[in-house]
C-alpha cells in the first residue's frame, strides 16, 4: 500500500501522519475533491483487530456528530476494500497544534487561552451528546485529546481530530487498551485505573493548554514506565514561564490538581474560567484557596541533666555549708547560689547560644539555596555561585558532622541540579526544533557536574552527561568527540532513545551512512522516541546524501561498464524516491524547501543519464590501417 499511488477513487498526494494507522492527502476524482484517507491493514492479531473495531466505531460516532455540531469533520465514506479498512473524511487546511509548536516552540498566553476556549466548548456540546452504539445510548468522551489531534484552521478556527482510536476505551473501560492512548496526556485515575471518563478529557485539555504556554508538557520521564509513575505520583507539574500570566497559572493548577475534587467538574467550568481571564477578570481558580504544604514538626527539646559527679560535688558543699554558723553559712549559701545561677547561665549560653548562632548564620547566608528555585529558568553563572555558596557552608559546617544542616540542603540543591539538566534533555527529545544549539547543553553539563561532586556512583547522571557533551561537542563541530560521549552515554543508559538519537544524527551529517543512522532512529523509537520532522528531515537527508554519491559513482562508470552505472541509477533513484516522499509532507519546515529543490535538480540529471543509456550505441568507426600507417 505504501508504494501504491491510487485507492479505489482516491489518487494519493502525499502522506500526512504515520502510526498505528497511515493518514494521507488524497484527491476523490469521482467526487472532485481533496480528502484524508485513512487506512489500515486488515490482520487478525489482536492489536489490529482493537484498532479496527475502535476505528469502526469511532467513523459511525463521528458521522452522528457531524449531525449535532458542523465544528466536527465530516466522515464521506468507510469501509474495507482489497484487504484494507479505510475512512475518507473532509480535508481542511491548516495545521495542528503539534505542528505550531514545532515550528514557534510556545503559543502566546492568550491566543492558547483561545484554543482553549474553543475546545472546552467543543468538549462540553461532545460531553452532553447521546450516540446509537450496538443499539445503545451512549454518553460520549474523546479520550485522546492531545496537540497532534487539535486542528488551527483558517483565522485560528479550532476543529478536533480523530474519534477513533479512543473511543474503544470509553466502551470496554478495558486497561489493557490504555496503550491506544498518548501516556503524556493521561490522568492519574485513567493510568492507575483504566478510567477514561469527561474528567479524563478536561486533564488532558490542561496538560495541552500548559504545554501550548510553557512549549513542553508538563511531566516528562526517559521511558513510558518512568512517565506513567511520575503522572500517578501526582507530584505538581514543573513551573510554568515567568512571563505566564498569573490567573493562567491558576487555572493550570486547578486544571492539573493532583485530588481530583480540586479539578474542574466540568467543560463548561473549565471554559467559563478561561473566558473569565480573557477578559481580564478574576478567575475562580484565583480566589480558591490550596491547601500548602507544611514543613516538618518542632521536636521537643530534650531537657538537661545534671552530670551524676556535679550532684556529688554539690552535695558535698551543701554538707560542709552546714557545719558553718548559721550566720556565715547564710551568706555562703546566698554567694553559692549565685555562682550556681551563674555556672547555669555559662552552660546554657554554650548549649544553646552557641549552636543557634552557628544556625542562624547558616540560615542567613544559605537563603538563596533554600528558596523555591528553579534552576531551568537560571544561567550557568547562577548556577555556579550558588554550587560555591553551598561549597563554602559545607565546610563552615563540617565539624557538626551529621548534625550539619548543610546535609539536608545538599540533596536539595543537587534535585534542582538534575531537573535543570533533564529539562534541557527532554526539551529537545520533544521538540522538532533542528538546530542543536538553540538548547543550553552547556548549562547542562555543569548540573550534572555538579550532582556527580555529590555522588559519583550515578551511572544514570554520568550519561546524561555524556549526552550533554556530546550535543555540546557537536556545536562546536567536533564529530568525533561527539560520537564518542554518545557511545558512552549509550552504554551507561541502555534504557534511554536519547543517545540512539545523537549517533543517528552523527551517522548521518558526519558518515553519511544511512544504513547506521537507520538502526539507530529505529533503536530510539522502540525504547520510547516518537519520531518528528527532525527525525524525518534527517532520515530524508540521509537518503538524499546516499543518492548523490550513487549517482557520483554513476558518473565513474560512464564510459567503462554500462552494467555498473545502470546498477547505480536504480539505486540513485530508489533513494531520491524515499528522500522526496519523506520531505513533502514536511514542506515550509527547516531547509526541506531547498532540499527538495537540490532533489529535482539531482534527479533530473540521473533522468538524463538514464535516457542516454537507453539510446543505441553509435557504432565505432573503422580506421583505414594503411593510410595511418603513412600519416
Amino acid at each position: 500500500m505504501l508504494g501504491a499511488k491510487q485507492f479505489l477513487s482516491y489518487t494519493i498526494v502525499r502522506k500526512l501522519a504515520r502510526g498505528m494507522t497511515d493518514v494521507y492527502l488524497a484527491f476523490d476524482t469521482s467526487a472532485n475533491r481533496y480528502a484524508v484517507l485513512k487506512i489500515v491493514e486488515i490482520a487478525p492479531d489482536p492489536l489490529t483487530q482493537l484498532i479496527l473495531e475502535a476505528e469502526r466505531r469511532g467513523a459511525e460516532l463521528q458521522k452522528q456528530l457531524r449531525q449535532a455540531d458542523s465544528r466536527v469533520i465530516e466522515i464521506y465514506e468507510h469501509g474495507e476494500s482489497d484487504g484494507y479498512f479505510f475512512i475518507a473524511m473532509q480535508y481542511i487546511e491548516g495545521r495542528t497544534v503539534a505542528e505550531i509548536l514545532a515550528q514557534e516552540k510556545r503559543i502566546q498566553a492568550a491566543r492558547a487561552a483561545k484554543f482553549a476556549v474553543e475546545i472546552l466548548s467543543q468538549l462540553d456540546k461532545l460531553h452532553s451528546f447521546a450516540v446509537d452504539i450496538d443499539g445503545q445510548r451512549r454518553s460520549v468522551v474523546h479520550g485522546d485529546i492531545k496537540p497532534s489531534n487539535i486542528q488551527i484552521g483558517a483565522d485560528d478556527e479550532v476543529r478536533l481530530l480523530d474519534f477513533g482510536i479512543a473511543k474503544a476505551l470509553t466502551f470496554t473501560h478495558s486497561r489493557t487498551n490504555l496503550s491506544l492512548g498518548s501516556p503524556s496526556y493521561c490522568s492519574p485515575e485513567r493510568l492507575s485505573r483504566g478510567q477514561v471518563d469527561r474528567h479524563a478529557d478536561l486533564w488532558a485539555v490542561g496538560v495541552t493548554l500548559y504545554e501550548m504556554v510553557a512549549g513542553s508538557p508538563p511531566y516528562q520521564a526517559e521511558d513510558t514506565r518512568k512517565l506513567e509513575a511520575l503522572i500517578q505520583s501526582r507530584r505538581p507539574p514543573r513551573a510554568l514561564p515567568d512571563d505566564c500570566p498569573s490567573g493562567l497559572k491558576a487555572i493550570l493548577n486547578k486544571a492539573l490538581a493532583g485530588d481530583l475534587h480540586l479539578r474542574y467538574v466540568s467543560a463548561a467550568a473549565f471554559e467559563s474560567d478561561m473566558r473569565l481571564f480573557l477578559e481580564g477578570r478574576p478567575t475562580v481558580a484565583q480566589t480558591e484557596r490550596r491547601t500548602a504544604w507544611h514543613s516538618n514538626p518542632t521536636l521537643e527539646k530534650p531537657r538537661f541533666h545534671l552530670p551524676e559527679r556535679v550532684s556529688s560535688m554539690a552535695e558535698t558543699v551543701k554538707q560542709r555549708v552546714m557545719r558553718l554558723k548559721p550566720e556565715r553559712a547564710q551568706r555562703l549559701a546566698s554567694w553559692l547560689s549565685i555562682l550556681v545561677a551563674l555556672c547555669w547561665g555559662l552552660l546554657a549560653g554554650l548549649v544553646v547560644c552557641v549552636p543557634a548562632g552557628y544556625y542562624y548564620r547558616f540560615w542567613r547566608e544559605s537563603g538563596s539555596l533554600r528558596g523555591n528555585l528553579d534552576y531551568t529558568q537560571a544561567n550557568v553563572a547562577g548556577i555556579n555561585a550558588d554550587w560555591d555558596l553551598l561549597q563554602r557552608i559545607q565546610r563552615q559546617n563540617a565539624f557538626l558532622g551529621g548534625l550539619s544542616p548543610a546535609t539536608r540542603l545538599s540533596g536539595a540543591v543537587r534535585s534542582r541540579l538534575i531537573d535543570a539538566a533533564d529539562d534541557v534533555i527532554e526539551r529537545y527529545r520533544n521538540s522538532s526544533d533542528p538546530a542543536i544549539q538553540d538548547f543550553d547543553w552547556t548549562k547542562a553539563a555543569a548540573c550534572l557536574e555538579h550532582a556527580l561532586e555529590m555522588d559519583g556512583s550515578d551511572r544514570t547522571a554520568r550519561g546524561k552527561l555524556a549526552l550533554a557533551n556530546g550535543y555540546a561537542s557537536l556545536v562546536r563541530g567536533h564529530s568525533q568527540a561527539a560520537q564518542a560521549n554518545f557511545e558512552e552515554a549509550r552504554s551507561l543508559m541502555p534504557r534511554s532513545p536519547d543517545p540512539h538519537l545523537g549517533l543517528a544524527r552523527i551517522y548521518i551529517y558526519a558518515e553519511n551512512n544511512i544504513g547506521k543512522a537507520m538502526a539507530e532512529l529505529h533503536e530510539a523509537e522502540r525504547l520510547g522516541s516518537r519520531p518528528g520532522p527532525r527525525e524525518m528531515e534527517q532520515e530524508a537527508d540521509g537518503y538524499r546524501f546516499r543518492a548523490a554519491a550513487e549517482l557520483s559513482e554513476a558518473r565513474k562508470y560512464r564510459d567503462t561498464s554500462r552494467a555498473s552505472e545502470e546498477r547505480y541509477l536504480r539505486m540513485a533513484q530508489r533513494d531520491y524516491e524515499r528522500a522526496r516522499q519523506l520531505y513533502e509532507p514536511l514542506v515550509g519546515f527547516s531547509n526541506v524547501t531547498v532540499a527538495l529543490r537540490q532533489v529535482d535538480d539531482d534527479d533530473r540529471a540521473r533522468q538524463q543519464l538514464n535516457e542516454a543509456l537507453s539510446k543505441p550505441a553509435k557504432p565505432q568507426r573503422r580506421t583505414n590501417r594503411r593510410a595511418s600507417r603513412w600519416q
